[in-house]
């Protein structure tokens, strides 16, 4: 493993503009269908849960090819000029259909750079400086995604004043399309093509527990990803998936759709409901992926020393606050100013919450898999997460619309609670060896 290092390591600075535009659209795309389309909140649910439908299949199918081709270089340009043409299909939508459209394209095309990304950086470089260089490329992505939502701020400050809000959400979009295609070009030039391609199976657990940079966003595109389902795999057979792993894989359901069905209609809320303009929407959401990004290194730590089901019980118990918090802040009185403070405060605690989740999860997988079907099970812990997504975005954008904020916040709530009392009884610190040999015939 990891021969045919690079001469050196810039190409994964291409990756930098594609994470800009993915932060500087993230919380664009539900705002442009009430504020551009004059969609209705149960809409910013279908299109989230029709991108994420479309990337769960497609992230598994753009994986499984590249392994099979035993290329990289080409499925990153692909997934950098899918967000590009998604973005600009988006830019000059004109109805709700033509946006859905655009963003199943974001869904089926985007993804195709997330299960090439991190293993490109393990085919790269030497065995003993995976940790390093992969904590780098995550570095380097996030930095992208929060320069991105400085980026979105900015320019929708700028055209606060504009008679027209939509056209300057369309010249967004156009923007971040621009910004891909930034990467594209950089990337032609310099992600090299490995001259050994990695057996994703063979890539030993230690590297599921390096934290990586992922953003919470209102639907499902993955972009750090190691391990995916194989398309026809014979191992994915319940024996092979142990009784604790299969009761997490419930809990993950579980927690992941509340988790959507309070997130997918956050950025409505705040602009229809509290009144807050479009660039403190940015400032809000810029709140959370600030605090995430501060915050992984040390939720790996706090996951090694503290375990991870304590780290992530913890998390997960204080998004069972936080949740209706949002609602029951807007009862207080505040003056506007106070009560922007407090939503940046409580969504930078959800973001610091996040981190710990995300890293203490893949923690969790790693222990109690079958070390040799890491790789099934950590593809199918994405792929829950993404039927959840689905799920959420369908459930909460449609309880927002007919029963009203107050009450999806607190279903959001419910759902964690029942999260963590199927999270108490699993064993997440018991390592599993060895696969159960098959019954006889």
């Amino acid at each position: 493993m990891g021969k045919g290092r690079s001469k050196d390591d810039k190409w994964y600075y291409s990756f930098l503009p594609n994470n800009m535009a993915g932060g500087s659209t993230s919380p664009l795309i539900p705002l442009f269908v009430t504020e551009g389309l004059g969609g209705t909140v149960a809409q910013v649910g279908i299109i989230s849960a029709i991108s994420s439908l479309a990337a769960v299949p497609s992230n598994i199918l753009w994986g499984n090819l590249s392994d099979a081709a035993k290329k990289r270089r080409a499925f990153v340009l692909i997934g950098f000029a899918g967000l590009a043409l998604a973005n600009l299909m988006m830019a000059f939508s004109l109805n709700f259909f033509q946006y859905l459209v655009a963003n199943a394209v974001l869904g089926l095309l985007s993804t195709a750079a997330a299960p090439v990304g991190t293993v490109l950086i393990l085919e790269s470089f030497k065995q003993e400086e995976w940790a390093k260089r992969l904590g780098d490329f995550s570095k380097i992505g996030g930095i992208g995604w929060v320069v991105g939502l400085i980026v979105g701020t900015i320019w929708i400050a700028a055209f606060s004043g504009s008679s027209d809000p939509a056209l300057a959400m369309r010249a967004l979009f156009v923007l971040a399309a621009g910004l891909s295609i930034v990467s594209m070009v950089l990337a032609y030039r310099w992600v090299p093509e490995p001259e050994t391609v990695i057996d994703r199976s063979q890539i030993n657990g230690s590297i599921l527990k390096i934290p990586l940079y992922v953003f919470e966003r209102a639907r499902y595109l993955p972009h750090r990803v190691i391990h995916v389902l194989k398309a026809s795999s014979s191992s994915m057979r319940l024996r092979y998936l142990p009784s604790n792993l299969r009761l997490y894989y419930v809990y993950t359901m579980i927690i992941f759709t509340g988790f959507l069905t309070f997130y997918v209609g956050l950025p409505i809320f705040l602009k229809q409901y509290v009144g807050m303009s479009s660039t403190e929407v940015f400032i809000i959401y810029l709140a959370s992926s600030a605090a995430s990004a501060i915050t992984y290194s040390q939720a790996g730590r706090w996951a090694s020393r503290m375990g991870s089901k304590r780290v992530q019980g913890a998390a997960v118990a204080g998004r069972v606050i936080l949740f209706p918090a949002f609602f029951l802040v807007t009862l207080l009185g505040l003056s506007h100013a106070a009560l922007m403070a407090a939503f940046c405060v409580l969504h930078a605690l959800l973001g610091f919450c996040w981190a710990n989740i995300s890293v203490s999860g893949n923690h969790i997988v790693s222990n109690v898999c079958l070390k040799e079907h890491r790789a099934e099970a950590t593809g199918l812990y994405s792929a829950v997460q993404g039927a959840a997504n689905v799920v959420g975005a369908l459930f909460g954008g449609f309880i927002a619309q007919q029963m009203g904020y107050s009450v999806v916040f607190f279903i959001s709530s419910v759902f964690l609670v029942v999260g963590l009392a199927v999270l108490a009884m699993i064993r997440t610190e018991h390592v599993v060896e060895e696969a159960p040999a098959p019954s006889p015939a």
